[in-house]
């Protein structure tokens, strides 16, 4: 069974996603709270946790400043934030699970359930750390590495190496500039998502394409890329991709 413990400034918050935890969360057998950050690197090598719900924002220190005292981090971290902020894309970029505020039950549920079936991406943690500060000493968004975990390890580059994505079940095939290829265990409507502001237009429901990579739209309606693969349009799109393309 697994240990939890939630740091977040504000109790009554806290108590809430306790209290959830115990109703909906039958994997958890033991939560405790922690409403001060400055505690809240003691506790966790008090107590061990298997999983970490870390606010972002809080008096004292931050959250990344609360990880930034722990030397080994032997638990999952989710994020939990009340803002969509410039912070949690740089966390959904670097591939971490986050609940947003006030928490819905089925995305608790899922994320407990993502730890469990992936608990050996604990190792890449440090580095996607990493990638999260380095995402915010950034100017922009458009300056963003992504992080791509794979069976192999963990990725990073950025969206404009990105040729094209196509799904593969409930898998994604990245295809980059320098002809890698790497398959990814995320749906292609979560890069669909996170890529949109980035040039990347859906063509089908499996297709994502880099509109930089674009060279023309053929006779036939297939989006035709600079390599010379050509990616099939779906009918009901063919207006919208072509709109896109041409702005």
């Amino acid at each position: 069974m697994l240990k939890a413990l939630i740091i977040d400034d504000e109790p009554r918050a806290s108590g809430i996603l306790e209290l959830m935890i115990e109703r909906f969360v039958p994997e958890i057998s033991r939560t405790w709270c922690c409403n001060d950050a400055r505690q809240a690197a003691a506790m966790i090598h008090e107590l061990k946790p298997d999983l970490v719900f870390l606010d972002i924002r809080m008096p004292f220190m931050d959250g990344f400043e609360v990880l930034s005292q722990i030397r080994e981090k032997r638990f999952k971290i989710i994020f939990t934030t009340a803002y969509h902020e410039y912070t949690l894309q740089a966390i959904r970029f670097s591939a971490f699970d986050y609940l947003l505020k006030p928490v819905d039950v089925q995305e608790l549920i899922h994320a407990v359930q993502r730890y469990l079936d992936s608990r050996d991406e604990l190792s890449f943690q440090p580095e996607q750390l990493r990638n999260i500060l380095a995402n915010l000493q950034t100017n922009a968004v458009a300056q963003f590495r992504l992080a791509v975990p794979t069976k192999e390890g963990i990725h990073f580059f950025h969206p404009a190496e990105i040729v094209r994505l196509e799904a593969m079940g409930a898998y994604t095939q990245l295809y980059l500039a320098d002809k890698r290829q790497h398959l990814v265990s995320k749906s292609l409507g979560e890069y669909e998502e996170l890529l949109g502001e980035h040039g990347f237009v859906r063509t089908h429901k499996s297709h994502l394409v880099n509109r930089q990579f674009v060279a023309f739209l053929d006779r036939e309606g297939f989006v035709v890329m600079r390599d010379n693969t050509r990616v099939e349009v779906a009918r009901r799109r063919k207006e919208e991709v072509w709109q896109m393309l041409r702005s």
